[in-house]
This record gives structure tokens, C-alpha cells and sequence, in this order.
């Protein structure tokens, strides 16, 4: 088997992350955020997540709220290789879409928060804080086509000159998962009628699961016309190569951030700091696959009691919200993640990500309130930084939804969020690929205070 074809197998890191966010930071942490993406400023109970040290100017007492996601997304590549005509499942054409399915039905989280007087606050939550899906190809990836066909025309080449390959097939499938639980606590202090600061910790912990196999390859060998140009059936082949492959390891994120409140106009920065995660392998792959890792370090990655860097990026956001009127608010959002200096990408990162945002929320009345926003999010990925195992395409979101005040304790929001993403095309010497993605993700929380 042609190492090349194992290091694509083997290079199923796939970030299945079906949220908004960076590449491993997931910021739709309460369904409000599905409504109106711009948060970083609020003074709200989802606040436990966006803006932390806004808690201090909430009522004195109890709040909580427990929230539910659900996400779907497709992830497409649109191929054009001259010899995917010659693959029998392909009819013909030189153009193959490959598809990834990824669903994450139940994502749930909550966040509390408790007022003790004037100057301290506590809060807690638990989310999704990075992942959140199972990704499924289960057609498999352009670069595994590509390599099985470059292995099975170099061996026939090797033996017979001048013969070429007439027709292949063979059999692949991928599904990697990840969910990154995230349980976070802090405190709150108001330093003046204006200005308060938090301090607090996320614990994350890691489960990832990535498994796949490339079988049956063969080809039907042509001769060259001197020899005929007979089709020789069955004559070039490949072994079986499975991976099975667990991860889980452990991180903490520390956390700051400040208030200013100035009345119509309230100001807010955090920063999450760098989590450093060391994931350890469970694995039970094949004996072929095992026998290659063993002998080469780019497959070390994926052996049994193997430890792996996955760090989560430091993460900056910046955010404003002002009362047009007391009915009437807008808000706005910058998020700066340092991908660069994480360890551990799947991707060669060209640049941070960046995000910025704006919405707006409008109290119908005392019952009813309306809210929508948008989110533009930008990848730092060059051409040479796409890979089929793991793309990110540069997008803008659009949230839009409402609430209801059930009765002075309760209170139901809905959102919906929808993703726009933009094509990526790579031109290679023999073909093309179109990368993008589609993305919608519903939700409901409920809010309560006492």
C-alpha cells in the first residue's frame, strides 16, 4: 500500500464541529445566541458564557437557564479529476461529489448565576465547548481516490511498461466524532457602580472517536497496443487498512474579563486563555496498519497509548451593547482567535480567525420580545491549507428568533440560525476542487429567576 494513501487515512481529524466559532471553539453556547449572535455584551443570564463579568448589574437573587440545540451540516467537495471516468461507480464522468453528514440532534447546556449583594456574583455552566457531532463520509474523500489510483497506475507501470489502468473500484468509508465537555465556574466583583472584572476556570474534557477503512482496491490492467491491448482483469491490488482509533484527554482554560456600564451604553471584553490538551489513544487497528506506524512517525499519532496535542486556541472578544430606547437595544461583537499559536492543528493555519458581529433586540411589550442579528466569521485558510480531512470555509451567519415572558419567574426563547458559506476553489495540474458547507442549527432555552 502506498504510504501516501495511509497518511490521508490516518489524517482523520476531522473537526466536526457543527457550531459557530473558531476551529475548535464552539460560541453558540445557549440558544439565545441563535437569535442574535451578538452577545458579547449583554446583561443576561447567557451571559455566564459571553460576557461573564456582566452578571454584577443583574437583579439580586437566582437566575438559571437550560437550554437545547440541534444541528445539521453537510460538508461537500465537488471534484474534477480526469480518472474518476475510469472508476465503475462514477458512470463515466470525470466530476465526483463527496459528501460528509454531520448531526448533532441533542446538544445541551445550562447556566446559573446567583447575586448575593451589590459588589459579588457566582456563576457556573456546562456546554459543548468544542465539536459536537459525528461527521460521516460515507463515500469516502477526493485525496483517498486520488492515492488509490496513483498506487494502483505506478504498479502497473513498474511491471509492465506501457500499460495503464483500464478501470478500478474499491470500497471506503470515514466517521470521526468529537465532543469537548465543558464545565465552567467563577466570581464576579463589582469594583464601582460601573465597572466590575471576573475571574474564573473551564474544565474540558475531550472524547473524540475516529474510524474508517479503504478495502478492496483493485484495477483492470490495459496492455499496450503493442502487446495487443488486452484488458487484464484483476491484476492490480491492495490490502485491507482499518483504523479504529479513540482519543480522550483533559484540559482547564483560565478566564478574565470586565464590565463598564454606563448606563444606555455597557462595554465588555474577555479572554479565555490557551487549554492545553494531551490526548491519550485507544486503539484496536488492523495488523497492516499497525506494522506502518510502527515503522514510520507520522503514523505514531494513531497508535494504542499514544499521547496527542489538541490545544483549544486562546480566545479575545470584545463586545458593546446600547438602548436606543428602553424597548430598543443593539449590540455588537469582535472575536479574535489565536489559532497559531495552538498546538496540535490538523491544518497548517495561515492567519487567526476573526469574527465580527451586530443585532439588534426590540420588547414588543411587556410579553413578547423580537431579536436578529449577523455574524461574519473569517478563516485565516490559504489554498494550500485546505485539506479534505479538514476544511474551514469563511461564511456569514444570520440569527433570528424571540421570547416570551411566561410570568416574572419564566421566560422562553427560541432562535433559529442559518450559515452562508462561500466556495473554495483549489486548481491543482490534473483538476479542481470546490470546497463548502451547509449549516442550520435550531434551539430553545428557558430562563428562570427567583
Amino acid at each position: 500500500m502506498n504510504k501516501k494513501m495511509l497518511i490521508g487515512a490516518l489524517s482523520l481529524i476531522v473537526s466536526t464541529s457543527t457550531f459557530a466559532g473558531g476551529l475548535l471553539t464552539n460560541t453558540n453556547q445557549n440558544a439565545t445566541f441563535l437569535r442574535n449572535p451578538a452577545r458579547d455584551a449583554v446583561i443576561a443570564i447567557d451571559g455566564v458564557y459571553s460576557n461573564p463579568a456582566g452578571i454584577a448589574f443583574m437583579p439580586q437573587g437566582f437566575h438559571f437557564s437550560l437550554s437545547w440545540q440541534a444541528a445539521w451540516q453537510k460538508r461537500e467537495i465537488t471534484s474534477t479529476m480526469p480518472f474518476y471516468a475510469l472508476n465503475g461507480a462514477n458512470l463515466g464522468t470525470d466530476t465526483k461529489e463527496f459528501v460528509g453528514k454531520a448531526k448533532a440532534p441533542v446538544i445541551p447546556s445550562f447556566q446559573a448565576a446567583y447575586v448575593f449583594n451589590d459588589k459579588w456574583s457566582v456563576s457556573a455552566q456546562f456546554a459543548i465547548g468544542g465539536g459536537g457531532g459525528k461527521c460521516e463520509f460515507d463515500e469516502g474523500l477526493p485525496m483517498f481516490e486520488k492515492l488509490v489510483y496513483s498506487q494502483l497506475a505506478t504498479g502497473v507501470g513498474t511491471n509492465i511498461p506501457g500499460a495503464s489502468i483500464d478501470k478500478y473500484s474499491f470500497d471506503q468509508n470515514l466517521t470521526g466524532e468529537q465532543y469537548f465537555y465543558a464545565l465552567q465556574v467563577g466570581g464576579t466583583y463589582k469594583v464601582t457602580d460601573l465597572v466590575s472584572v471576573f475571574g474564573g476556570v473551564r474544565g474540558v474534557l475531550a472524547n473524540c472517536s475516529y474510524t474508517g477503512a479503504i478495502r478492496n482496491i483493485s484495477g483492470d490492467v490495459k496492455l499496450p497496443e503493442a502487446m495487443g491491448g488486452i484488458v487484464a482483469s484483476g491484476q492490480a491490488t491492495s490490502p485491507d487498512f482499518v483504523l479504529d482509533c479513540s482519543q480522550n484527554g483533559f484540559g482547564i482554560t483560565p478566564i478574565i474579563g470586565v464590565d463598564v456600564n454606563l448606563g444606555k451604553l455597557n462595554l465588555a471584553a474577555k479572554y479565555e486563555f490557551r487549554t492545553k490538551i494531551e490526548l491519550e489513544n485507544d486503539a484496536n487497528n488492523n495488523q497492516p496498519l499497525i506494522a506502518l506506524a510502527q515503522q514510520n512517525p507520522a503514523f505514531e499519532s494513531y497508535l494504542d497509548e499514544k499521547k496527542v496535542r489538541s490545544d483549544i486556541p486562546a480566545l479575545l472578544t470584545l463586545g458593546a451593547q446600547y438602548s436606543i430606547l428602553p424597548s430598543l437595544r443593539v449590540n455588537g461583537g469582535y472575536h479574535l482567535y489565536f489559532d497559531k499559536d495552538a498546538q496540535g492543528s490538523a491544518t497548517a493555519v495561515s492567519d487567526n480567525t476573526w469574527e465580527a458581529s451586530l443585532g439588534a433586540e426590540w420588547d414588543i411589550d411587556e410579553k413578547w420580545l423580537v431579536s436578529f442579528g449577523v455574524q461574519r466569521t473569517q478563516y485565516g485558510f490559504e489554498d494550500a491549507d485546505m485539506v479534505d480531512t479538514n476544511f474551514n470555509i469563511s461564511n456569514t451567519s444570520l440569527g433570528i428568533g424571540g421570547a416570551y415572558q411566561i410570568n416574572k419567574m419564566l421566560k422562553l426563547n427560541v432562535g433559529y440560525y442559518h450559515t452562508f458559506y462561500e466556495d473554495h476553489e483549489v486548481k491543482t495540474a490534473i483538476g479542481t476542487d470546490i470546497y463548502t458547507r451547509k449549516n442550520d442549527v435550531v434551539g430553545v432555552s428557558l430562563d428562570f429567576k427567583f
